[in-house]
C-alpha cells in the first residue's frame, strides 16, 4: 500500500461521456477501460481542464487510494520515489511532463506543477484519438523547448490604429463566452502567454486615486470593466496562461488629456497620425503613470506582467531622455509596488538598442523577469525564418550579442499579411525555432496589428460557416505555432489527426501536405518584397501601401503589386536574387536563389498542392470550404510564379531590346491572370468585400490613381489585366533612347 501525506484529488468526475466515431481513432470506451479512475495528488483547475477534455473519450472517476487508480497524476517527489520513477520525475521541468507506465493497465503522469500535469493529460487525450491504448500509449517526456509561448491581442477599445475592421470587434470581445474559447484553444495549443494590447489599459482598469478625472466612466460602469478584467485574468490563469498588459506609456486618456490640457494627441479630435510625433514629458503625467501602475500592479493580483511600448509618440528630445523617462516610469513605479511583477519592454530602432540595453541591465536586477521584445522582420515576420532586421529597420545586434544575462528576449512574430485565408505550414515555424534557438530567447509572440481574431466578419454566411468566432477558422495557425514551440519535434500527424478528428476523414495527411506546399506563398511573397511597417505589404491580397514602395518608373502608383514594382523591389531574404539584379548580374554567392529558380518552385508547390487535393470529394460545406483555401494558395503561387517569371522576361528585354523576351513576358502575365481568375472564383464563394486596415486612406497615400475602400480578389482583377497591357507597351532602353533623341 502507498502511504500518502498529501491532498487528494477530489473533484468529482460523474460525466461518462460516448464517444462519436471517427475512422482515425479507437474511441470506443474499450480503448482503454470502461471506467478509469483518476487519482491527483492536488486538485487544480488546470488539472480539471486536462481531464474533461479526456473524459470526452473515457469515461472518468475520481479515485482516493493511490493503488486503486488506473491514471496516478503525481506532482511531489515522495510519490515519484515511492513508485520507482524519481529519476523521471527530477527530469521534468516546469511545464513539462512524463508519461510513465506503471504495469499493463496503469500509467503515472509526472509533473512539477498543475500546468505539466495538464499538458501530460492532453497528451494521453490526443494518443487516445491516434487509437492507442493503455497497453500501447507511447511514454514519453518533455519539456517546452520554448519558455515564453504567446499571442499578442489588439484590443478594440482604444486601439493602436483605428479602422472598422478593427472597432466592429468590441462587442466580441468584451464577452467572457469569447474569452473562454479563446483561452481553451490556447491550452489545448500549449500556449502559456495572453498580451494585450491598448494605447491606455488604465482607464478601463482603475480610477486613479490623485487623477480621478482620468476614468470617465461612472462607478457602475468601471465595476463592469473590472469584473470583466478580474474574471479574463482569473480564467486564463486556471488555464496555465500568463497575462500582460500592454500599453502605449506617454499616452493618456482622453479625459485626461481634457483635464489638464496636455497630451493633445490623445484628444478624439486631434487631427493627423497620433501615435507618431513628439511626446509630452511634463512631470504631471509621468507623476499619473507611475501611480496609475502601482495601483494598476496591487488592485490585479492575477496579473503575471506589465508592457510597455517605448516607441511611438516620444519624439522630441534626446533619446538618452526617452530612454531615461521609461526607467524613471516602469522600473521605479513597479519596484514600489507590494508584489513583483514581470516586465516586457518593446525595443526599436529609436531609442537606440544600445540605450536599451543598458538601461534594462542597469535596472533588472529590481524587479527580477524582464524581456526585451523586437519585431521579427519588423511586421513581416511569416517571411524568411532568419532574423534580417527589428522594428524600424535596425540591423543591430546589441541587443542579444553579447548575449544578455539579467534579461531574455522575445521575438514578436506578427503577421499583417494573410487572415482571409487558412493557414498552417509547420516546416516554416520549425525552421523558425530552429534559427533561434539560442539561449538568450525566451520565446514568442504571435499576432497581428492589423487584424483582430474576434468577430466573424469575413465569411459569407451558408452551409460552410459553421464557427462562431473568427480565431476557430484560424485554428490550424494556432495550433501550428503553439504546439512546435512547446515541441518542435511535434509531428505532421499531429495536425493530420486534427484535420481527421475535426471532420470525421482518414486523409489529414494530404491536406497537411497540401498546406505544406500552398501556403509557402506568403512566406515567399514576404522574403522576396522587403516590407515594413503593418500594413505595408499584404501577401493573399497582393497589396503594398505606396508611401513606402519603391517609385516605379512605368505606372502610376496602386496599392496592387504591379509587374514594374516586382521587377523594382529589394528582398528581404538576401538569398533570393531580385529582378533588376539578376537581369543586371549584379549577384554573388553560391547560395543565391534567381528569380526564375523562385517561380519554378512557386509554380511546383502550386501544382502539387492541387494534385494533393484534387480527387477530394465531400459534402461537408466547411471541409470543402478548407480545401478551396488550399486551392486559392495554390492558385496564388502558380500566379506569383508566372508573374515573376513575366516580370523577368520584361526587364530581359527593357534591357536587350529582344521581341522575343516581350512575348514571353507576355504569355506569363497571361497565364498568371488565368490563375488569378481562378481565386477570383474561388473566393467569391465565401467573401464579398471586406474592410481591411491597408487600405485605409489614413495609412495609405491619398493620392493614389486608383484607390481601393474595400478588399476583394475580384476588385483587384483590373489590375492584374494592367500587367499585361504594361509589358505589351514597354519599351526597350534602345527604344527610349531614340525617343529622347526626338524629343
Amino acid at each position: 500500500m502507498v502511504q500518502m501525506t498529501t491532498c487528494h484529488y477530489t473533484c468529482v468526475l460523474s460525466f461518462v461521456l460516448f464517444c462519436s466515431y471517427t475512422p482515425a481513432a479507437t474511441c470506443n470506451n474499450g480503448s482503454f477501460q470502461e471506467q478509469m479512475k483518476v487519482y491527483s495528488q492536488k486538485e487544480s483547475p488546470q488539472q480539471r481542464f486536462g481531464l474533461e477534455r479526456l473524459a470526452k473519450l473515457v469515461s472518468l472517476k475520481s479515485e482516493h487510494d493511490p493503488d486503486q487508480a488506473d491514471i496516478i497524476i503525481i506532482s511531489s517527489p515522495e510519490l515519484s520515489t515511492t513508485l520507482n520513477l524519481s529519476t523521471e520525475y527530477s527530469a521534468v521541468m516546469p511545464e513539462g511532463f512524463s508519461i510513465r507506465k506503471i504495469s499493463h493497465e496503469r500509467i503515472a503522469v509526472l509533473s512539477r506543477d498543475q500546468t505539466g500535469a495538464m499538458y501530460g493529460l492532453l497528451d494521453i487525450a490526443e494518443q487516445i484519438q491516434l487509437g492507442r491504448t493503455v497497453r500501447t500509449l507511447e511514454e514519453k517526456s518533455l519539456n517546452p523547448a520554448v519558455g515564453f509561448r504567446g499571442i499578442k491581442f489588439n484590443l478594440p477599445w482604444n486601439s493602436y490604429r483605428r479602422d472598422e475592421s478593427l472597432q466592429l470587434h468590441e462587442k466580441t470581445v468584451r464577452d467572457l463566452n469569447y474569452w473562454k474559447s479563446f483561452l481553451d484553444m490556447m491550452a489545448e495549443n500549449r500556449f502559456n502567454a495572453l498580451s494585450l494590447w491598448n494605447l491606455h489599459p488604465f482607464t478601463y482598469m482603475i480610477r486613479a486615486k490623485n487623477f480621478p478625472e482620468a476614468c470617465p466612466y461612472s462607478d457602475d460602469e468601471l465595476r463592469d470593466w473590472q469584473h470583466f478584467w478580474h474574471s479574463l485574468f482569473t480564467m486564463a490563469s486556471e488555464r496555465g496562461i500568463k497575462t500582460y498588459v500592454f500599453n502605449w506609456n506617454i499616452m493618456v486618456s482622453h479625459s485626461f488629456a481634457k483635464k489638464y490640457g496636455l497630451a493633445s494627441y490623445c484628444l478624439d479630435d486631434y487631427e493627423g497620425k497620433d501615435y507618431i510625433g513628439p511626446g509630452d514629458y511634463s512631470p504631471i503625467i509621468q507623476k499619473y503613470m507611475r501611480e496609475s501602475l502601482v495601483q494598476l500592479i496591487e488592485e490585479y493580483p492575477e496579473l503575471t506582467g506589465i508592457g510597455a511600448s517605448q516607441n511611438e509618440r516620444m519624439e522630441g528630445v534626446p533619446e538618452q531622455v526617452w530612454q531615461d523617462w521609461i526607467v524613471d516610469t516602469y522600473f521605479n513605479a513597479m519596484d514600489s509596488a507590494n508584489r513583483k511583477i514581470e516586465l516586457i519592454i518593446r525595443a526599436h530602432t529609436h531609442p537606440a538598442p544600445e540605450l536599451t540595453r543598458k538601461a534594462v541591465e542597469d535596472n533588472a536586477y529590481r524587479l527580477g523577469t524582464v524581456y526585451v521584445d523586437v519585431k521579427f522582420n519588423w511586421s513581416h515576420a511569416h517571411a524568411t525564418p532568419d532574423l534580417m532586421y527589428i522594428h524600424g529597420g535596425s540591423t543591430s545586434k546589441s541587443l542579444w550579442e553579447p548575449a544578455p544575462k539579467n534579461y531574455k528576449m522575445i521575438y514578436t512574430m506578427r503577421n499583417e499579411d494573410f487572415f482571409v485565408l487558412r493557414w498552417g505550414e509547420p516546416d516554416f515555424v520549425r525552421e523558425v525555432l530552429k534559427h533561434n534557438a539560442q539561449n538568450y530567447v525566451g520565446g514568442f509572440l504571435i499576432g497581428s496589428e492589423a487584424y483582430i481574431p474576434g468577430k466573424e466578419y469575413i465569411t459569407k454566411p451558408g452551409k460552410h460557416l459553421t464557427w462562431k468566432y473568427a480565431f476557430e477558422k484560424q485554428w490550424l495557425f494556432y495550433q501550428v505555432w503553439g504546439r512546435l514551440m512547446y515541441d518542435p519535434g511535434t509531428k505532421d500527424e499531429v495536425f493530420a489527426n486534427a484535420f481527421n478528428q475535426k471532420y470525421g476523414i482518414t486523409y489529414g495527411n494530404k491536406l497537411v501536405d497540401a498546406h505544406k506546399a500552398s501556403d509557402k506563398m506568403p512566406l515567399k511573397l514576404a522574403s522576396f518584397y522587403s516590407a515594413s511597417w503593418d500594413f505595408t505589404l499584404y501577401s493573399e491580397g497582393f497589396l503594398a501601401n505606396a508611401p513606402y514602395r519603391p517609385k516605379c518608373l512605368y505606372d502610376s502608383i496602386s496599392p496592387f503589386i504591379s509587374v514594374n514594382e516586382i521587377i523594382e523591389t529589394t528582398t528581404l531574404d538576401t538569398n533570393l536574387v531580385s529582378i533588376k539584379d539578376f537581369v543586371d548580374g549584379n549577384f554573388k554567392g553560391p547560395h543565391k536563389i534567381s528569380p526564375l529558380q523562385l517561380a519554378n518552385d512557386l509554380i511546383q508547390n502550386g501544382k502539387r498542392a492541387l494534385e494533393l487535393v484534387q480527387d477530394i470529394e465531400t459534402t461537408n460545406a466547411t471541409l470543402a470550404h478548407e480545401i478551396d483555401d488550399i486551392k486559392t494558395w495554390a492558385n496564388l503561387s502558380l500566379y506569383f510564379g508566372e508573374k515573376l517569371k513575366g516580370g523577368t522576361a520584361l526587364q530581359e528585354y527593357r534591357m536587350t531590346g529582344d521581341s522575343e523576351k516581350q512575348k514571353e513576358s507576355i504569355q506569363n502575365l497571361e497565364a498568371a491572370l488565368k490563375h488569378w481568375e481562378i481565386v477570383v472564383a474561388i473566393t467569391s464563394k465565401y467573401i464579398d468585400e471586406i474592410p481591411l486596415m491597408h487600405l485605409n486612406p489614413k495609412y495609405v497615400n491619398s493620392g493614389n490613381s486608383r484607390p481601393l475602400t474595400k478588399f476583394s480578389w475580384a476588385n483587384l482583377t483590373g489590375e492584374v489585366r494592367n500587367d499585361i497591357d504594361i509589358a505589351r507597351t514597354s519599351l526597350s532602353r534602345t527604344s527610349r533612347s531614340k525617343n529622347q533623341l526626338k524629343q
